[in-house]
């Protein structure tokens, strides 16, 4: 296989780098290679199984799939339209704070009236907030789609709405404090934060808004679980010639004269490893943005971008608690929404005592419960929270599973006071626990390459969004990123990563090709027939 040359190597099988390999196979037939540094596909959207339970590792629900919507229609043309996407409960969500609980109905209408009604005060300031939302929502789109233009369209469309681009590119915080009075409505508005990982004082407003306006409508979950997604795209790839290699990390962007020639890999057999080399005018990095210039190019291609890169503020690393249950959890009143769970309505405080989990005190938690969402084997639940990586570090290099006994207490503690945690806010939740395991930013680490277990990869600071580096292009010629760092957080954010690598690759040709398609599969939705 080494010896063979390929049209475009691929450098993880996230998100990211299923799409663009999906788009460069099915548009114009390139002859792919995808190179995985795990022994499963999928990156973010795998699932595993321990004692007859199975888990999604970074899917717990995805926005916009709804048919028609454009997220769906580029989803479906990635995929083959092979998956189904099951619509998760109404309400979707419930934001847990000491004294109360709030749902969030399905439904920019509705979700607006729930607020008005507790907040009759702030009725107008609402309105405009969410005139807000969709205003940099949409803004949002074009911004991070013109990573795939040329540079001089590129330019201009940085220079449209100016306005919008303030806003979005302002601190979250900052938008919401000069729009509300009531900072409880403000500490409300800002319980999904953890789906990017930043509290409001330092997220950017655009990152926010995104997040908002993507579960306005509801959310979703596909039907057999996440690992779906890659089982579809892998015969897409194959089909023109392509392949997917797992148990091979890349260390190396081959570089000849300023252009992308391949990449040097290590493939693991067991305890030994065997150095290769695979050759393609094209690469696409999905390993992340700081991989891709601090460990896979050398310094003098990518001195500029490390410098920038390492003046962002440390990434959120997390812990996630997989739980297996005696019976079904709908018994304890479950349904299958997502329960943001707080000990304070004071975000910034919650964040800056994050790592008092580590001393068995939890701040906050997001639980989800995959096997009520439709296809995981067993009754599951994840209970996620947010931490440090470098309490960490001290068992960076021992081996997976052989971290010794100091490191298994600790996840222990986590472990039990998570569950506490939960029980709390609802009684009965631990005596139905039959397993647990716990994911430690380690856990991320080991198995997906990036760097201190930085699962939201680039910390979404306005900063981030102004960078030269986080869009699909490189100072090297037929290098592109694909993945969340050249686009957005979550799986739709990695998806259109992937399709504006996808589309630097393709060309003009190949991009009217692609919104074509895409174009069809809208059609096709809304008249009511698979396109």
């Amino acid at each position: 296989m080494e010896s063979e040359n390929f049209d475009v190597i691929v450098i993880g099988s996230g998100m990211g780098g299923l799409t663009a390999a999906s788009l460069c196979a099915q548009l114009v037939d390139k002859r792919v290679l995808v190179l995985e540094r795990h022994f499963k596909l999928g990156g973010f959207t795998h699932t595993f199984d321990r004692a007859g339970y199975e888990w999604d590792v970074g899917i717990h629900y995805v926005g916009e799939m709804a048919p028609g919507a454009m997220p769906r229609a580029f989803f479906d043309l990635v995929t083959g339209g092979e998956i189904k996407w099951n619509p998760l409960p109404d309400p979707l969500e419930k934001f847990v704070y000491p004294g109360f609980t709030f749902d969030v109905p399905v439904g920019e209408s509705r979700y607006k009236q729930a607020l008005v009604h507790r907040f009759p005060a702030e009725a107008n300031a609402l309105d405009g907030y969410f005139v807000d939302v969709n205003r940099v929502a949409r803004w949002s789109g074009l911004f991070f789609m013109g990573g795939m233009m040329p540079p001089v369209l590129r330019s201009f469309l940085n220079r449209l709405d100016w306005g919008t681009k303030r806003l979005a590119l302002s601190p979250t915080a900052d938008v919401l404090c000069r729009r509300f009075n009531n900072p409880e409505l403000i500490s409300l508005l800002c319980s999904q934060w953890g789906d990017y990982g930043l509290p409001p004082s330092q997220s950017a407003f655009l990152i926010h808004a995104v997040i908002v306006n993507h579960y306005l409508e509801g959310g979703y979950y596909p039907a057999g679980g996440a690992g779906v997604i890659a089982e579809s795209v892998r015969p897409l790839v194959e089909r023109s010639g392509g392949a997917f290699l797992v148990n091979h990390e890349v260390t190396a962007v081959i570089v000849e004269k300023g252009r992308a020639r391949g990449v040097r890999a290590v493939e693991r057999r067991g305890a030994k490893t065997l150095e290769k080399e695979f050759l393609a005018a094209t690469v696409i990095s999905d390993a992340g943005a700081t991989t891709t210039y601090s460990r896979l190019l050398s310094r003098v291609y990518a001195e500029d971008a490390r410098r920038d890169l390492n003046s962002l503020p440390s990434p959120t690393a997390h812990v996630c608690l997989h739980v297996g249950f005696k019976d079904d959890p709908g018994k304890l009143g479950f349904h299958g929404e997502n329960h943001w769970i707080y000990n304070s309505l004071d975000h910034e405080e919650i964040f800056r005592l994050r790592n008092e989990l580590l001393e068995g005190r939890p701040m906050a938690c997001f639980l989800s419960f995959p096997s009520m969402k439709g296809g995981v084997r067993g009754h599951t639940a994840e209970i996620i929270s947010f931490l440090d990586y470098e309490p960490f570090r001290l068992w960076r290099d021992k081996p997976w599973k052989h971290r010794g006994d100091d490191y298994e207490d600790l996840k222990e503690r986590i472990s039990r006071a998570l569950i506490d945690f939960v029980d709390q806010r609802y009684p009965g939740f631990s005596a139905l626990v039959d397993f647990r395991e716990l994911s430690t930013p380690l856990t991320t680490e080991y198995f997906t390459g990036h760097p201190h277990g930085a699962a939201y990869g680039l910390p979404a600071v306005p900063e981030r969004f102004q960078m030269r580096w986080t869009g699909p292009g490189t100072p090297v010629k037929g290098l592109y990123l694909a993945g969340a760092d050249a686009a957005c957080v979550g799986v739709v954010g990695a998806m259109m990563g992937g399709v504006s690598a996808a589309g630097l690759v393709m060309g003009w040709r190949g991009l009217w090709r692609l919104f074509h398609a895409v174009g069809k599969r809208v059609k096709a939705a809304a008249t009511g027939f698979r396109g």
